[in-house]
């Protein structure tokens, strides 16, 4: 791995700084420590950075130039700056500056902070080993809720108008070899219910007191592009300014551009309060779960209007495909399916797998929504097997909905029913018979019909 810029070269060779030490010292400069010495800074304030140790390669030079810049010439006198290995929950270094006029230079700075921008150059120039886990990846990963926590054990409680700012440099979506079910790679992201629970039954819940222990401004910038789809990024982003307004702080920007979120940070610009976006928790969303913002969420027609079913087979039996289930009685039904044989089943307790992802438990009527399973990899419909189960509720005559499944950009209908009046917790076995029943995915897509033809062209 090629070697990073040296504090030397970074002092002595970009102009920038040098040019702002000079007007620094006449007052002129526009960088977060001249503004803030021109309006008499507070003396030990506190700027907290927190970053993944998984940051693509072409990330980390402009990281560590960043960082370097900001502690010779972007903190203000009397400033405490921490920074912190937002996964593993370790420190990286920390520094103080003095409250003297001569750390106005950057050279000053630079030589006096050689040994902590040292350690941020040995972190970021180290290959970290990443986490195992079901998904592979973990780009960029931080694990910002653990990470509050551990920052609150770290310090007392901040004044009731202070807020600490904490620049985050990684990924905004959460993935932790720790807590599969919370991932928000493939376009989850988390319901507000998670928001209404505590930390015992989410890592995105709350435990009292935690909007009291540290108030975070948030600054976050990431690399790339994670996301799906845009609704994946308007999701995401709502949910994390609502996690960081639960904790009784606020979003100061989150954006994939690095020197304005530099900037930001070294100003602590108050950044825009959640409502005014019209972000708000929803009160209607209390069952904590990961919700998939699929590349065409908005356009799920093949589930949710009112379309004329296909009655012609199809032309062949690989491709990818979509099951969906809907009912009527407020009875809690779960839908089951598995593309072969040896392949993982999806279900509510296990919405992801290579072949596809399980899409939101309906614990109730769904309406005019579909419980539903997507294999976007292809599948051989000949080989795919669904159900549905009575988990939980009572019907007297036994539960009745209807299937609609897309497979080659056709939609066919079908129904379904289950024979027990009662759920049955989702309980399986020769004895259980009664309350599953198989969803006929070949009589729907008639798959026997095509057979038959084929066979009937062979003689």
């Amino acid at each position: 791995m090629r070697v990073f810029i040296s504090v030397v070269c970074l002092v002595f060779c970009l102009g920038s700084i040098t040019r702002a030490a000079n007007s620094i010292v006449t007052g002129d400069s526009t960088t977060g420590a001249a503004r803030k010495d021109a309006e008499g800074g507070k003396s030990g304030e506190e700027f907290v950075v927190g970053m993944s140790p998984f940051l693509d390669k072409t990330a980390k030079d402009p990281v560590y130039q960043g960082l370097v810049r900001l502690i010779v010439e972007g903190l203000p006198l009397g400033a405490k700056l921490e920074v912190y290995d937002a996964y593993n929950l370790k420190s990286i270094t920390r520094l103080s500056i003095p409250n003297a006029n001569v750390f106005n230079s950057p050279k000053t700075r630079a030589n006096q902070f050689a040994g902590p921008i040292g350690e941020i150059k040995a972190f970021l120039a180290n290959e970290h080993a990443k986490p195992s886990g079901p998904k592979p990846g973990f780009e960029g990963a931080i694990r910002l809720p653990q990470f509050c926590n551990f920052l609150s054990q770290e310090r007392t409680a901040r004044e009731e108008s202070a807020k600490l700012p904490l620049l985050l440099i990684g990924s905004p979506l959460y993935q932790d070899s720790q807590e599969p079910a919370f991932s928000m790679v493939d376009g989850y992201f988390p319901s507000d219910g998670h928001l209404r629970v505590s930390r015992e039954e989410s890592v995105f819940g709350f435990n009292s007191g935690d909007a009291s222990a540290q108030r975070l401004l948030v600054y976050w910038v990431y690399f790339g592009d994670p996301w799906l789809s845009d609704l994946h990024r308007e999701k995401v982003s709502r949910f994390w300014s609502l996690y960081i307004e639960g904790r009784g702080g606020q979003m100061g920007s989150f954006s994939p551009d690095l020197a304005t979120a530099m900037r930001a940070f070294g100003s602590e610009a108050p950044g825009t309060p959640a409502a005014a976006n019209g972000w708000v928790v929803d009160p209607l969303q209390k069952t904590p779960e990961m919700v998939r913002a699929t590349r065409n969420v908005q356009l799920v027609d093949w589930l949710t209007g009112d379309v004329v079913p296909e009655t012609r087979p199809p032309s062949r039996f690989v491709g990818p495909l979509k099951i969906g289930v809907r009912w009527k009685d407020n009875i809690d039904l779960d839908l089951y399916a598995t593309p072969r044989p040896d392949a993982e089943t999806l279900f509510f307790e296990h919405p992801r797998s290579p072949e596809g992802y399980y899409f939101k438990d309906h614990r109730s009527s769904p309406g005019r929504e579909y419980e539903y399973i997507e294999f976007e990899s292809p599948v051989d419909v000949r080989e795919v097997k669904s159900f549905v189960n009575f988990y939980a509720g009572s019907c007297p005559d036994g539960p009745r909905g209807e299937v609609r499944i897309e497979f080659l950009n056709r939609i066919y209908s079908g129904n379904f029913a289950i024979a027990s009046p009662e759920g049955n917790q989702g309980r399986s076995g020769r004895s259980q018979a009664a309350f599953w029943t198989e969803i006929p995915i070949q009589e729907i897509l008639r798959i026997n019909e095509r057979l038959s033809q084929r066979a009937g062209g062979s003689n």
